[in-house]
């Protein structure tokens, strides 16, 4: 026969483990929801990155993307343009040491010292090659 010591022995595990399964999912939960933020920002960090080297081969490109930069879009001689996009890809390289893959890094530095497509598209593979994660 099951004692009254057994039966709150019991339901203080089940209650223990309860809460503990709680804290755990929530936690897990957490963990996934940071990193799809993570993945999410960095989407949008190499997503800018690219439209500025794309301006940067081809200033009339600024009219085709949109971005959250008002001197940019002020800006109308060409060589100002790719000036200015060139100085803001060299503020986004050194972001990206924080982030960014060796791979990635590599190719990036490669566009900035030579700007032209075959170097953009380097880079830009190097981005979808899981260098997101």
């Amino acid at each position: 026969m099951i004692t009254v010591t057994q039966i709150v022995s019991l339901l203080t595990a089940l209650g223990i483990g309860s809460i503990l399964g709680i804290v755990v999912k929530s936690v897990l939960d957490r963990n996934a929801e940071l990193r799809i933020k993570l993945k999410t920002i960095n989407e949008e960090k190499y997503r800018t990155i690219l439209i500025y080297m794309s301006i940067v081969i081809n200033p009339t490109n600024k009219d085709h993307f949109i971005l959250n930069d008002n001197v940019l879009y002020e800006l109308k001689k060409d060589s100002d343009i790719m000036a200015y996009s060139l100085s803001k890809l060299n503020e986004y390289y050194y972001q990206s040491l924080l982030y960014a893959s060796d791979d990635v890094m590599r190719t990036f530095k490669v566009f900035l010292t030579e700007s032209n497509r075959d170097n953009y598209i380097a880079t830009a593979q190097k981005n979808e090659k899981g260098s997101l994660e």
